[in-house]
Protein backbone atom coordinates (compact mmCIF):
# COMPACT_ATOMS: atom_id res chain seq x y z
CA UNK A 1 0.00 0.00 0.00
CA UNK A 2 1.10 3.44 -0.88
CA UNK A 3 1.63 5.88 1.48
CA UNK A 4 -1.42 8.38 -0.67
CA UNK A 5 -3.63 5.37 -0.37
CA UNK A 6 -2.24 4.68 4.00
CA UNK A 7 -3.20 8.45 4.73
CA UNK A 8 -6.49 8.21 2.48
CA UNK A 9 -8.06 5.41 4.54
CA UNK A 10 -6.44 7.31 7.62
CA UNK A 11 -8.54 9.94 6.87
CA UNK A 12 -11.68 8.07 6.02
CA UNK A 13 -11.63 5.83 9.40
CA UNK A 14 -10.53 8.91 11.66
CA UNK A 15 -12.85 11.11 10.53
CA UNK A 16 -12.58 15.06 9.93
CA UNK A 17 -12.36 16.03 13.41
CA UNK A 18 -9.03 14.50 13.97
CA UNK A 19 -6.91 14.27 10.87
CA UNK A 20 -5.92 17.74 12.04
CA UNK A 21 -4.33 16.38 15.41
CA UNK A 22 -2.97 13.41 13.83
CA UNK A 23 -1.04 14.90 10.80
CA UNK A 24 0.00 18.35 13.63
CA UNK A 25 1.29 15.75 16.11
CA UNK A 26 4.71 15.32 14.87
CA UNK A 27 5.04 18.79 15.40
CA UNK A 28 3.16 19.69 18.06
CA UNK A 29 4.06 16.75 20.60
CA UNK A 30 7.45 18.09 21.33
CA UNK A 31 5.90 21.23 23.09
CA UNK A 32 3.13 19.37 24.69
CA UNK A 33 5.89 17.28 26.22
CA UNK A 34 8.16 20.22 27.35
CA UNK A 35 4.68 21.64 29.37
CA UNK A 36 3.95 18.68 30.78
CA UNK A 37 7.10 18.06 32.27
CA UNK A 38 8.23 21.46 33.66
CA UNK A 39 7.52 22.25 36.91
CA UNK A 40 7.56 18.54 38.13
CA UNK A 41 5.66 18.47 41.56
CA UNK A 42 7.67 16.57 44.16
CA UNK A 43 6.03 13.45 45.86
CA UNK A 44 4.82 15.50 48.84
CA UNK A 45 3.56 18.54 46.33
CA UNK A 46 1.35 15.87 44.03
CA UNK A 47 -0.03 14.03 47.24
CA UNK A 48 -1.36 17.78 48.35
CA UNK A 49 -2.47 18.40 44.38
CA UNK A 50 -4.71 14.82 45.09
CA UNK A 51 -6.33 15.79 48.33
CA UNK A 52 -7.11 19.14 46.98
CA UNK A 53 -8.75 17.44 43.90
CA UNK A 54 -10.58 15.00 46.33
CA UNK A 55 -12.41 17.31 48.04
CA UNK A 56 -13.34 19.38 45.01
CA UNK A 57 -15.06 16.44 43.43
CA UNK A 58 -18.62 17.41 43.74
CA UNK A 59 -18.32 21.08 42.39
CA UNK A 60 -16.00 19.66 39.08
CA UNK A 61 -18.97 17.33 38.43
CA UNK A 62 -21.53 19.77 39.09
CA UNK A 63 -19.80 21.96 36.71
CA UNK A 64 -19.11 19.67 34.39
CA UNK A 65 -22.75 18.49 34.09
CA UNK A 66 -23.38 22.54 33.55
CA UNK A 67 -21.77 23.24 30.62
CA UNK A 68 -21.28 19.93 28.81
CA UNK A 69 -25.04 18.45 29.68
CA UNK A 70 -27.30 21.32 30.29
CA UNK A 71 -25.36 23.96 28.43
CA UNK A 72 -25.54 21.49 24.70
CA UNK A 73 -29.40 20.84 24.47
CA UNK A 74 -28.39 17.87 21.82
CA UNK A 75 -26.13 16.09 24.48
CA UNK A 76 -27.13 12.52 25.02
CA UNK A 77 -27.03 13.20 28.89
CA UNK A 78 -29.24 16.21 28.70
CA UNK A 79 -31.79 13.62 26.80
CA UNK A 80 -31.68 11.03 30.05
CA UNK A 81 -31.17 13.59 33.14
CA UNK A 82 -35.00 15.01 31.48
CA UNK A 83 -36.71 12.09 31.08
CA UNK A 84 -35.30 11.07 34.46
CA UNK A 85 -37.17 14.54 35.96
CA UNK A 86 -33.15 15.75 37.19
CA UNK A 87 -32.91 19.41 36.99
CA UNK A 88 -29.52 20.73 37.64
CA UNK A 89 -30.90 22.40 40.96
CA UNK A 90 -31.91 19.00 41.66
CA UNK A 91 -28.68 18.03 40.89
CA UNK A 92 -27.01 20.19 43.19
CA UNK A 93 -29.23 19.50 46.05
CA UNK A 94 -28.71 15.51 45.77
CA UNK A 95 -25.07 16.28 45.67
CA UNK A 96 -25.20 18.11 48.58
CA UNK A 97 -27.58 16.26 50.79
CA UNK A 98 -25.92 12.89 49.74
CA UNK A 99 -22.69 13.00 47.89
CA UNK A 100 -21.20 11.89 44.56
CA UNK A 101 -21.91 8.14 44.50
CA UNK A 102 -24.67 7.81 46.37
CA UNK A 103 -26.02 10.84 43.19
CA UNK A 104 -24.66 8.83 40.45
CA UNK A 105 -26.91 5.97 41.76
CA UNK A 106 -29.98 7.19 42.11
CA UNK A 107 -29.29 8.75 38.73
CA UNK A 108 -28.45 5.43 37.19
CA UNK A 109 -31.71 3.91 38.81
CA UNK A 110 -34.04 6.20 37.07
CA UNK A 111 -32.44 5.58 34.02
CA UNK A 112 -29.55 7.97 33.10
CA UNK A 113 -26.78 5.32 32.33
CA UNK A 114 -25.41 4.04 29.01
CA UNK A 115 -24.51 0.37 28.27
CA UNK A 116 -21.61 -0.70 25.63
CA UNK A 117 -23.44 -1.05 22.28
CA UNK A 118 -25.35 2.38 23.58
CA UNK A 119 -22.63 4.47 24.16
CA UNK A 120 -20.95 3.08 20.94
CA UNK A 121 -23.75 4.07 19.15
CA UNK A 122 -24.41 0.19 17.90
CA UNK A 123 -27.61 0.29 20.09
CA UNK A 124 -30.75 2.65 20.25
CA UNK A 125 -30.88 4.40 23.39
CA UNK A 126 -34.39 3.00 25.07
CA UNK A 127 -35.60 4.33 28.64
CA UNK A 128 -39.29 3.87 28.71
CA UNK A 129 -41.14 6.48 25.75
CA UNK A 130 -37.41 7.68 24.99
CA UNK A 131 -35.70 6.10 22.03
CA UNK A 132 -32.82 7.84 20.98
CA UNK A 133 -28.93 6.81 19.35
CA UNK A 134 -25.96 8.18 20.21
CA UNK A 135 -23.60 9.56 18.01
CA UNK A 136 -19.70 8.76 19.78
CA UNK A 137 -18.14 12.20 18.48
CA UNK A 138 -21.07 14.18 20.80
CA UNK A 139 -19.18 12.64 23.88
CA UNK A 140 -15.69 13.56 22.31
CA UNK A 141 -14.04 16.29 24.73
CA UNK A 142 -13.56 19.92 23.25
CA UNK A 143 -10.50 20.91 21.45
CA UNK A 144 -7.31 21.79 23.26
CA UNK A 145 -4.99 22.70 20.52
CA UNK A 146 -1.10 21.83 21.58
CA UNK A 147 -2.15 19.17 24.35
CA UNK A 148 -2.63 16.17 22.20
CA UNK A 149 -0.60 13.22 23.25
CA UNK A 150 -2.05 11.06 20.50
CA UNK A 151 -4.90 9.46 18.75
CA UNK A 152 -6.64 6.50 20.01
CA UNK A 153 -8.98 4.27 17.89
CA UNK A 154 -11.37 1.40 18.57
CA UNK A 155 -11.73 -1.71 16.75
CA UNK A 156 -15.55 -0.40 15.00
CA UNK A 157 -15.75 -3.68 13.24
CA UNK A 158 -19.27 -3.29 13.31
CA UNK A 159 -19.14 0.60 11.86
CA UNK A 160 -16.94 3.44 11.67
CA UNK A 161 -14.40 2.90 14.23
CA UNK A 162 -14.89 5.82 17.16
CA UNK A 163 -11.34 7.87 17.38
CA UNK A 164 -10.37 10.07 20.38
CA UNK A 165 -7.87 12.62 21.27
CA UNK A 166 -5.43 11.11 24.22
CA UNK A 167 -3.95 14.65 26.33
CA UNK A 168 -1.71 15.72 28.25
CA UNK A 169 -4.17 17.13 30.11
CA UNK A 170 -5.96 14.54 31.22
CA UNK A 171 -2.63 12.20 32.25
CA UNK A 172 -1.58 15.88 34.25
CA UNK A 173 -5.16 15.32 36.33
CA UNK A 174 -3.99 11.81 37.11
CA UNK A 175 -0.41 11.94 37.87
CA UNK A 176 -1.13 12.97 41.52
CA UNK A 177 -2.53 9.71 42.21
CA UNK A 178 0.74 7.94 40.54
CA UNK A 179 2.57 9.72 43.71
CA UNK A 180 1.35 7.23 46.15
CA UNK A 181 1.01 4.08 43.55
CA UNK A 182 4.86 4.35 43.24
CA UNK A 183 5.41 4.93 46.51
CA UNK A 184 3.40 1.90 48.19
CA UNK A 185 5.72 -0.87 44.97
CA UNK A 186 8.96 1.34 45.88
CA UNK A 187 9.70 2.62 42.64
CA UNK A 188 10.34 6.26 43.52
CA UNK A 189 14.38 5.43 42.64
CA UNK A 190 13.76 2.54 39.96
CA UNK A 191 14.60 2.68 36.28
CA UNK A 192 12.01 2.51 34.32
CA UNK A 193 11.23 0.96 30.76
CA UNK A 194 8.35 -0.27 28.62
CA UNK A 195 7.62 -3.12 26.29
CA UNK A 196 4.35 -2.94 24.26
CA UNK A 197 3.58 -3.80 20.80
CA UNK A 198 0.32 -1.92 20.62
CA UNK A 199 2.20 1.55 20.38
CA UNK A 200 -1.39 3.04 19.09
CA UNK A 201 -2.97 2.59 22.37
CA UNK A 202 -0.63 4.63 24.44
CA UNK A 203 -1.29 2.84 27.74
CA UNK A 204 2.14 2.08 27.95
CA UNK A 205 3.62 5.45 27.16
CA UNK A 206 1.00 6.96 30.00
CA UNK A 207 2.53 5.56 32.54
CA UNK A 208 5.74 6.19 31.57
CA UNK A 209 5.28 9.90 30.94
CA UNK A 210 3.27 10.55 34.40
CA UNK A 211 6.53 8.80 36.60
CA UNK A 212 8.75 10.90 34.61
CA UNK A 213 6.34 14.03 35.57
CA UNK A 214 6.70 12.63 39.22
CA UNK A 215 11.01 12.54 37.87
CA UNK A 216 11.40 8.70 37.55
CA UNK A 217 13.68 8.09 34.83
CA UNK A 218 12.75 6.07 31.25
CA UNK A 219 15.60 3.84 30.99
CA UNK A 220 14.50 2.26 27.61
CA UNK A 221 11.47 1.43 25.47
CA UNK A 222 11.18 -1.76 24.15
CA UNK A 223 9.66 -2.14 21.51
CA UNK A 224 7.78 -5.58 20.41
CA UNK A 225 7.45 -5.93 16.55
CA UNK A 226 4.29 -6.85 15.47
CA UNK A 227 2.99 -6.90 11.20
CA UNK A 228 1.60 -3.01 10.88
CA UNK A 229 -1.36 -2.24 8.63
CA UNK A 230 1.33 -0.07 6.39
CA UNK A 231 4.20 2.00 6.37
CA UNK A 232 2.47 5.45 7.45
CA UNK A 233 1.37 3.39 10.84
CA UNK A 234 4.90 2.04 11.28
CA UNK A 235 6.38 5.92 11.12
CA UNK A 236 3.59 7.83 12.77
CA UNK A 237 3.77 4.82 15.71
CA UNK A 238 7.55 4.76 15.46
CA UNK A 239 8.06 8.37 15.56
CA UNK A 240 6.09 8.63 18.75
CA UNK A 241 8.36 6.27 21.11
CA UNK A 242 11.40 8.48 19.62
CA UNK A 243 9.79 11.77 20.77
CA UNK A 244 8.89 10.45 24.15
CA UNK A 245 12.44 9.18 23.98
CA UNK A 246 13.77 12.69 23.30
CA UNK A 247 11.94 14.11 25.72
CA UNK A 248 13.41 12.01 28.41
CA UNK A 249 16.92 12.95 27.69
CA UNK A 250 16.30 16.40 27.21
CA UNK A 251 15.01 16.73 30.30
CA UNK A 252 17.43 14.45 32.34
CA UNK A 253 15.08 11.86 33.15
CA UNK A 254 16.57 8.91 31.75
CA UNK A 255 18.40 7.65 28.51
CA UNK A 256 15.48 6.29 26.79
CA UNK A 257 15.90 4.89 23.42
CA UNK A 258 13.76 2.48 21.09
CA UNK A 259 14.88 -0.61 21.20
CA UNK A 260 13.31 -3.28 19.08
CA UNK A 261 12.71 -6.81 20.78
CA UNK A 262 10.94 -9.37 18.98
CA UNK A 263 9.71 -12.16 21.45
CA UNK A 264 12.54 -14.75 20.56
CA UNK A 265 15.08 -12.02 21.74
CA UNK A 266 13.41 -10.85 25.40
CA UNK A 267 16.75 -11.92 27.02
CA UNK A 268 17.64 -8.60 26.05
CA UNK A 269 15.04 -7.61 28.54
CA UNK A 270 16.51 -9.94 31.66
CA UNK A 271 20.18 -8.74 30.90
CA UNK A 272 19.16 -4.99 31.61
CA UNK A 273 17.15 -6.00 34.66
CA UNK A 274 20.83 -7.96 35.52
CA UNK A 275 22.47 -4.71 34.80
CA UNK A 276 20.42 -2.77 36.48
CA UNK A 277 20.72 -4.79 39.95
CA UNK A 278 24.21 -4.93 39.64
CA UNK A 279 24.91 -0.75 39.69
CA UNK A 280 22.47 -1.51 42.60
CA UNK A 281 19.33 -0.03 40.86
CA UNK A 282 15.82 -1.80 40.92
CA UNK A 283 13.80 -1.77 37.66
CA UNK A 284 10.15 -1.26 36.29
CA UNK A 285 8.60 -2.71 33.16
CA UNK A 286 5.60 -1.31 31.77
CA UNK A 287 3.78 -4.01 29.69
CA UNK A 288 1.09 -5.97 29.51
CA UNK A 289 -0.04 -9.50 31.72
CA UNK A 290 1.33 -11.86 28.98
CA UNK A 291 4.23 -10.01 28.26
CA UNK A 292 5.27 -9.85 31.82
CA UNK A 293 4.62 -13.54 32.26
CA UNK A 294 6.18 -14.57 29.00
CA UNK A 295 9.54 -12.27 30.10
CA UNK A 296 9.57 -14.13 33.50
CA UNK A 297 9.70 -18.06 31.71
CA UNK A 298 12.39 -16.63 29.35
CA UNK A 299 14.06 -15.64 32.40
CA UNK A 300 13.37 -18.63 34.25
CA UNK A 301 14.68 -20.86 30.67
CA UNK A 302 17.76 -18.43 31.24
CA UNK A 303 18.65 -19.34 34.90
CA UNK A 304 18.17 -15.72 35.31
CA UNK A 305 17.01 -13.75 38.49
CA UNK A 306 14.14 -11.19 38.21
CA UNK A 307 14.87 -9.87 41.82
CA UNK A 308 14.43 -6.25 41.81
CA UNK A 309 12.21 -6.22 38.71
CA UNK A 310 8.73 -4.74 39.31
CA UNK A 311 5.98 -4.99 36.21
CA UNK A 312 3.03 -2.35 35.84
CA UNK A 313 0.75 -5.14 33.93
CA UNK A 314 -2.27 -4.50 32.62
CA UNK A 315 -4.66 -5.06 29.94
CA UNK A 316 -5.75 -8.14 30.91
CA UNK A 317 -5.96 -10.07 33.91
CA UNK A 318 -2.91 -10.62 36.26
CA UNK A 319 -3.87 -13.95 37.13
CA UNK A 320 -2.45 -16.60 39.71
CA UNK A 321 -0.76 -18.41 36.90
CA UNK A 322 1.30 -15.17 35.30
CA UNK A 323 1.64 -14.10 38.85
CA UNK A 324 3.67 -17.23 39.64
CA UNK A 325 5.27 -16.52 36.64
CA UNK A 326 6.87 -13.90 37.70
CA UNK A 327 7.44 -14.31 41.75
CA UNK A 328 9.31 -17.89 40.33
CA UNK A 329 12.41 -15.74 38.91
CA UNK A 330 12.19 -13.04 41.87
CA UNK A 331 10.37 -10.53 40.16
CA UNK A 332 6.99 -8.54 41.29
CA UNK A 333 3.75 -7.48 40.06
CA UNK A 334 1.60 -3.97 40.59
CA UNK A 335 -1.63 -4.29 38.36
CA UNK A 336 -2.81 -1.04 36.51
CA UNK A 337 -6.35 -1.44 34.87
CA UNK A 338 -8.05 0.61 32.39
CA UNK A 339 -10.11 1.25 29.01
CA UNK A 340 -10.62 3.10 25.82
CA UNK A 341 -10.59 5.90 25.74
CA UNK A 342 -9.66 6.45 29.28
CA UNK A 343 -5.93 5.16 30.05
CA UNK A 344 -6.37 4.60 33.64
CA UNK A 345 -8.99 3.52 36.18
CA UNK A 346 -7.81 2.01 39.10
CA UNK A 347 -3.52 1.36 40.35
CA UNK A 348 -2.12 -1.65 42.18
CA UNK A 349 -2.59 -2.01 46.34
CA UNK A 350 0.66 -2.44 48.16
CA UNK A 351 -1.13 -4.86 50.87
CA UNK A 352 -3.33 -6.84 47.91
CA UNK A 353 -6.01 -9.51 49.33
CA UNK A 354 -6.93 -10.59 45.95
CA UNK A 355 -4.53 -11.08 43.05
CA UNK A 356 -5.94 -7.54 41.18
CA UNK A 357 -6.80 -5.43 44.39
CA UNK A 358 -6.38 -2.03 43.16
CA UNK A 359 -7.20 1.73 44.28
CA UNK A 360 -9.68 3.83 41.76
CA UNK A 361 -8.11 6.93 41.18
CA UNK A 362 -11.54 8.42 42.44
CA UNK A 363 -10.10 12.24 41.59
CA UNK A 364 -10.78 11.79 38.26
CA UNK A 365 -13.51 9.05 38.35
CA UNK A 366 -16.35 8.18 39.98
CA UNK A 367 -17.09 4.15 40.18
CA UNK A 368 -20.19 3.11 40.89
CA UNK A 369 -22.05 -0.92 40.55
CA UNK A 370 -25.48 -0.38 38.97
CA UNK A 371 -28.14 -0.45 40.77
CA UNK A 372 -29.83 -2.84 39.41
CA UNK A 373 -29.00 -6.43 37.83
CA UNK A 374 -29.35 -6.32 33.73
CA UNK A 375 -28.80 -8.94 30.97
CA UNK A 376 -26.03 -8.54 28.97
CA UNK A 377 -24.02 -11.19 25.85
CA UNK A 378 -26.74 -13.79 27.04
CA UNK A 379 -25.37 -13.54 30.69
CA UNK A 380 -28.26 -12.82 33.32
CA UNK A 381 -28.15 -11.12 36.93
CA UNK A 382 -24.86 -9.03 35.67
CA UNK A 383 -23.86 -5.83 38.07
CA UNK A 384 -21.65 -3.68 36.09
CA UNK A 385 -19.67 -0.68 36.74
CA UNK A 386 -20.70 2.36 35.60
CA UNK A 387 -17.59 5.02 35.08
CA UNK A 388 -18.10 8.76 35.18
CA UNK A 389 -15.40 11.46 34.56
CA UNK A 390 -14.58 14.55 36.44
CA UNK A 391 -13.02 16.69 34.52
CA UNK A 392 -13.42 18.38 30.97
CA UNK A 393 -10.35 17.28 29.92
CA UNK A 394 -10.82 13.89 30.14
CA UNK A 395 -11.07 11.91 26.37
CA UNK A 396 -14.46 11.63 25.93
CA UNK A 397 -17.77 12.64 29.05
CA UNK A 398 -18.83 9.93 30.71
CA UNK A 399 -21.50 9.92 33.19
CA UNK A 400 -22.65 6.35 33.89
CA UNK A 401 -21.35 4.41 31.36
CA UNK A 402 -20.40 0.72 31.53
CA UNK A 403 -17.44 -0.37 29.56
CA UNK A 404 -18.04 -3.92 30.02
CA UNK A 405 -16.59 -4.47 33.03
CA UNK A 406 -17.32 -6.17 36.36
CA UNK A 407 -15.98 -6.16 39.88
CA UNK A 408 -16.14 -5.83 43.48
CA UNK A 409 -15.87 -2.49 44.92
CA UNK A 410 -15.10 -2.08 48.69
CA UNK A 411 -13.71 0.62 50.84
CA UNK A 412 -11.75 -1.45 53.67
CA UNK A 413 -8.52 0.58 54.91
CA UNK A 414 -5.92 -1.86 53.73
CA UNK A 415 -3.13 0.31 55.35
CA UNK A 416 -1.50 1.21 52.36
CA UNK A 417 -0.07 4.45 50.80
CA UNK A 418 -2.85 5.09 48.80
CA UNK A 419 -5.44 4.04 51.14
CA UNK A 420 -3.76 7.13 53.30
CA UNK A 421 -3.28 9.51 50.23
CA UNK A 422 -7.45 8.79 50.06
CA UNK A 423 -7.60 6.65 47.75
CA UNK A 424 -10.19 4.49 49.75
CA UNK A 425 -12.24 3.04 46.53
CA UNK A 426 -10.66 -0.54 45.86
CA UNK A 427 -11.61 -2.79 43.50
CA UNK A 428 -11.00 -6.49 42.83
CA UNK A 429 -12.08 -9.52 40.80
CA UNK A 430 -12.33 -7.26 37.88
CA UNK A 431 -13.52 -9.07 35.03
CA UNK A 432 -15.46 -8.57 31.35
CA UNK A 433 -18.71 -9.99 30.21
CA UNK A 434 -18.65 -8.80 26.84
CA UNK A 435 -15.51 -8.53 25.22
CA UNK A 436 -12.60 -11.46 25.09
CA UNK A 437 -9.15 -10.16 25.68
CA UNK A 438 -5.32 -11.16 25.21
CA UNK A 439 -1.88 -9.01 24.77
CA UNK A 440 -3.45 -6.31 26.25
CA UNK A 441 -6.07 -6.20 22.83
CA UNK A 442 -9.84 -6.83 22.83
CA UNK A 443 -12.54 -7.49 20.72
CA UNK A 444 -15.96 -7.23 21.85
CA UNK A 445 -18.75 -10.22 21.36
CA UNK A 446 -20.83 -8.34 18.91
CA UNK A 447 -18.67 -7.80 16.89
CA UNK A 448 -17.86 -11.93 16.69
CA UNK A 449 -21.13 -13.16 16.85
CA UNK A 450 -21.75 -13.42 13.86
CA UNK A 451 -18.50 -14.96 13.16
CA UNK A 452 -18.83 -17.89 15.04
CA UNK A 453 -22.69 -18.52 14.98
CA UNK A 454 -23.25 -17.86 11.07
CA UNK A 455 -20.00 -17.58 8.92
CA UNK A 456 -17.97 -20.30 10.35
CA UNK A 457 -20.75 -22.98 9.71
CA UNK A 458 -21.70 -21.54 6.61
CA UNK A 459 -18.11 -22.03 5.42
CA UNK A 460 -16.79 -25.03 6.94
CA UNK A 461 -20.25 -26.98 7.92
CA UNK A 462 -22.29 -27.30 10.93
CA UNK A 463 -24.80 -24.89 12.79
CA UNK A 464 -25.40 -22.75 15.73
CA UNK A 465 -23.51 -24.19 18.66
CA UNK A 466 -20.91 -26.23 16.97
CA UNK A 467 -18.06 -23.65 17.34
CA UNK A 468 -17.35 -21.64 20.31
CA UNK A 469 -14.61 -19.07 20.99
CA UNK A 470 -12.59 -20.06 24.30
CA UNK A 471 -10.92 -17.75 26.35
CA UNK A 472 -8.19 -19.54 28.19
CA UNK A 473 -4.91 -19.62 29.74
CA UNK A 474 -2.21 -22.36 29.32
CA UNK A 475 0.01 -24.15 31.68
CA UNK A 476 2.39 -21.46 31.58
CA UNK A 477 -0.12 -18.70 31.94
CA UNK A 478 -0.02 -17.61 28.70
CA UNK A 479 -3.59 -16.36 27.27
CA UNK A 480 -5.09 -17.97 24.91
CA UNK A 481 -8.16 -17.96 22.39
CA UNK A 482 -8.98 -21.15 20.98
CA UNK A 483 -11.39 -21.74 18.29
CA UNK A 484 -13.66 -25.03 19.79
CA UNK A 485 -15.33 -27.09 16.61
CA UNK A 486 -17.47 -29.85 17.35
CA UNK A 487 -16.33 -33.27 16.29
CA UNK A 488 -19.28 -34.01 14.31
CA UNK A 489 -18.65 -30.57 12.10
CA UNK A 490 -16.77 -33.83 10.37
CA UNK A 491 -12.98 -33.84 8.87
CA UNK A 492 -11.63 -30.41 8.50
CA UNK A 493 -7.94 -29.06 8.23
CA UNK A 494 -7.08 -27.20 11.22
CA UNK A 495 -4.67 -24.62 9.49
CA UNK A 496 -7.28 -23.74 7.26
CA UNK A 497 -10.11 -22.85 9.76
CA UNK A 498 -7.35 -21.09 11.98
CA UNK A 499 -6.27 -19.25 8.19
CA UNK A 500 -9.70 -18.38 7.98
CA UNK A 501 -10.47 -17.46 11.47
CA UNK A 502 -7.74 -14.88 11.35
CA UNK A 503 -8.40 -13.13 8.09
CA UNK A 504 -12.04 -12.78 9.41
CA UNK A 505 -11.09 -10.99 12.33
CA UNK A 506 -8.90 -8.59 10.85
CA UNK A 507 -11.82 -7.26 8.48
CA UNK A 508 -13.76 -4.39 9.17
CA UNK A 509 -10.83 -1.87 10.04
CA UNK A 510 -7.22 -1.37 10.71
CA UNK A 511 -7.44 -1.58 13.82
CA UNK A 512 -9.00 -5.07 13.74
CA UNK A 513 -5.86 -6.06 11.78
CA UNK A 514 -3.27 -4.54 13.78
CA UNK A 515 -4.58 -6.36 16.97
CA UNK A 516 -5.06 -10.12 14.70
CA UNK A 517 -1.32 -8.92 13.84
CA UNK A 518 -0.36 -9.11 17.09
CA UNK A 519 -2.21 -11.90 18.43
CA UNK A 520 -1.10 -13.70 15.43
CA UNK A 521 2.54 -13.54 16.05
CA UNK A 522 2.23 -14.18 19.53
CA UNK A 523 0.48 -17.75 18.51
CA UNK A 524 -2.86 -16.47 20.62
CA UNK A 525 -5.12 -17.86 18.12
CA UNK A 526 -5.42 -22.23 17.96
CA UNK A 527 -8.09 -24.23 16.82
CA UNK A 528 -9.46 -27.47 18.98
CA UNK A 529 -11.10 -30.16 17.87
CA UNK A 530 -13.77 -31.07 20.66
CA UNK A 531 -17.45 -29.86 22.01
CA UNK A 532 -17.53 -26.22 22.85
CA UNK A 533 -18.57 -25.98 26.85
CA UNK A 534 -22.03 -25.75 27.91
CA UNK A 535 -22.52 -23.11 30.52
CA UNK A 536 -23.99 -24.01 34.17
CA UNK A 537 -27.53 -24.16 33.02
CA UNK A 538 -26.54 -25.97 29.74
CA UNK A 539 -26.21 -23.41 27.46
CA UNK A 540 -23.54 -23.31 24.58
CA UNK A 541 -22.23 -19.68 24.02
CA UNK A 542 -20.33 -18.57 21.33
CA UNK A 543 -17.77 -16.59 23.27
CA UNK A 544 -16.92 -18.08 26.65
CA UNK A 545 -14.77 -16.44 29.17
CA UNK A 546 -12.17 -17.53 30.78
CA UNK A 547 -12.90 -17.78 35.14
Amino acid sequence: MSIGSAIRNVITELGSNHVQDMLLLPITMPFAIRRFLRDRPSPEEAKAQLQHALETRNQRFLELVRSRVFGEPDSPYRKLFDHAGCTLGDLEASLQRLGLEPTLTALAAEGVYLMPAEYKGRQMVTRGSLSFRVHPQDLVRRRHHGSTAGIVRSSGSTGRPSSSVASFDWWREVTPALAPFLETHGLNTCRMAAYEPVVGSLGAIAIVMMAMRLGVPADRFFIRPVTMNNRLDSLFFGFTFYEMALAARCFGLGSARPETTPVERLDKIVHWVERNRRDGQTSCIRTVASNAARIARVADTMGASLEGCTFIASGEPMTPAKRRAVEKVGGAVAVTWGYFPINTIALGCGRPTHDDDMHVIRHCMAVIEHPEPVVQSGSEGLRPLLFTTLYPSATQLEINVSNGDQGVLSETDCGCPMHAAGLTLRVHNVGSFEKLTSEGLAFSFDEIYELIESTLPERFGGGAGDYQLLEEEDEGGQSRLTLLVDPSVGALDNATVLDFLTTALAGGSRQNRFMTNVWRDAGTLRVHRQAPQTSARGKILPLRLSG
